[in-house]
């Protein structure tokens, strides 16, 4: 077994063993997995690999039943004379789940990152997924800080990830005016007219080139203005575990004050050993002492907090439940498991920019730039050179059919920081008739990473997509 599935095996059997440590009812289930995936087997390559995809399965099946007994004992509003308990003994106490709130959870996101820089207090919120903690909180600035038709709220976005754009388009209006900026005008937010009060950026830009954020113009910007926007939003799903918030926390911070700081993220791929087990948004709230602005962390908070009752954009008890297990939303476990994904990636990204294809005209990740802050993705965006839908359906149509001949433990689908490799293409509006080719490496490695590398390159070398139609006859996949 190589070097990458002997670490996947204890991993998983590592997971098994404090799953089962918890004393939980399912303690023998676990103990059992644990046996099995320690049990030598003699196996190598593809094969052997995919007992292991099969045996992370078990876990996340392990996990899912936790939430579904809770589901199958109680009802939505509980009998609160019974004792409701999580697997690791923790109560869980809700009159009724749709403000049900997920203290457990919050705990465990508090621990999972060092305590913050000395003069900075942190507040941690778990929402019911990462958009839904987004658009809460942008109604809730838009809210607290009262704007008007002569003075609308003014939000800038640095990014590009398309969710975040329809979400500001339908939020927009005659108080709030949201303007995304492009990747080379980050210091129109605050020199420019029309300087915003909020500002939300994404570190690394969800786009065809993932632009790096540039933290040094980020920090200088904010601390000599003219313009210094009161709310600094950090939308950190792709690069949280790798993101030098100490640092810039730290800097932001100056004898004129400090901007509140709001970092929002899905917790559902990287915190979740990339088995997501439970949809889950994360927010984090921080706030100096030299903060002066009138929002404060604790009124955003508690505003949050209603507000994410009223609108049932919280927890369900089963997945509070099936999150509560040692290795989900710990901070060893989180950094072991997302440093394999970029590891994955960047090493992805680096061969196949070193062995250009015609079929592909780009290739896009943070490993290949030379920004000061040296971003993270955990995925690689390739530019095909004839990129209309019809062009990505063929292309995917060919890699699937390539996949399956060849035995590759790689899926086709959406997302990214599973165990597991993905390939898909992003449609992220289909008016524009173009696609964005994504492929996510899992963080097992192993012999599938390198044969799925060699399968990318021998369809890339096809001279045009006319030919790559000639080699597969094959139904493009529908897209859009």
């Amino acid at each position: 077994m190589s070097g990458a599935l002997e670490l996947e095996r204890e991993l998983l059997a590592g997971m098994a063993a404090l799953a089962a440590g918890q004393g939980a009812e399912d303690a023998a289930a676990w103990a059992a997995l644990e046996r099995e995936v320690r049990r030598p087997d003699g196996g190598a390559g593809p094969e052997a690999e995919w007992r292991l995809e099969l045996a992370s399965r078990q876990v996340r099946t392990l996990l899912l039943r936790r939430g579904h007994r809770l589901d199958e004992r109680f009802q939505r509003s509980p009998d609160l004379a019974q004792e409701r308990t999580l697997p690791g003994g923790a109560p869980l106490r809700h009159g009724y789940e749709r403000s049900l709130p997920a203290e457990a959870v919050e705990r465990a996101l508090a621990a999972r990152s060092s305590a913050p820089p000395e003069g900075w207090e942190r507040t941690v919120l778990a929402f019911g997924s990462g958009m839904a903690a987004l658009s809460q909180l942008v109604q809730a600035l838009a809210y607290l800080l009262a704007p008007t038709e002569r003075r609308p709220l003014r939000v800038d976005f640095w990014g590009d990830y398309f969710e975040t754009d329809l979400l500001l388009e339908y939020l927009s209006g005659a108080t709030l005016l949201p303007r995304r900026l492009a990747p080379g005008r980050l210091a129109e937010a605050w020199a420019g007219p029309g300087a915003p009060e909020v500002l939300l950026l994404e570190p690394v830009r969800y786009n065809w080139a993932l632009d790096v954020l540039d933290v040094n113009a980020l920090v200088n910007g904010w601390r000599r203005g003219p313009h210094r926007p009161p709310v600094v939003v950090l939308d950190t799903t792709l690069v949280s575990p790798a993101w030098p918030r100490a640092a810039v926390l730290k800097a932001l911070a100056s004898p004129a004050g400090a901007p509140l700081v709001v970092e929002v993220r899905s917790g559902l791929k990287l915190d979740q050993q990339g088995l997501e087990v439970a949809n889950l948004g994360v927010l984090e709230i921080h706030q100096h002492r030299s903060h002066t602005g009138g929002l404060t962390a604790r009124r955003l908070a508690e505003t949050l907090r209603l507000a994410r009752a009223t609108a049932g954009q919280g927890l369900a008890a089963p997945a509070v439940a099936a999150l509560d297990a040692p290795f989900l939303l710990d901070e060893t476990w989180t950094r072991r498991h997302a440093g394999q994904v970029y590891r994955n990636n960047a090493r992805l990204a680096e061969r196949l920019a070193s062995s250009p294809r015609p079929l592909f005209r780009t290739v896009a990740h943070p490993a290949l730039g030379s920004a000061a802050w040296r971003g993270q993705s955990p995925f690689v965006v390739v530019e095909l050179r004839e990129d209309a839908l019809a062009d990505h359906g063929l292309l995917l149509a060919a890699i699937r059919h390539e996949v399956a001949r060849r035995g590759l433990a790689a899926v086709y689908g959406n997302s990214f920081g599973f165990r597991t490799t993905r390939f898909e293409t992003v449609v992220p509006r289909t008016a524009t008739g173009q696609g964005l080719f994504k492929l996510a490496a899992g963080s097992r490695g192993g012999p599938s990473l390198d044969l799925f590398c060699d399968l990318l390159l021998d369809i890339g070398d096809h001279q045009s997509m006319k030919d790559l139609r000639a080699t597969y006859d094959l139904a493009p996949v529908g897209l859009g």
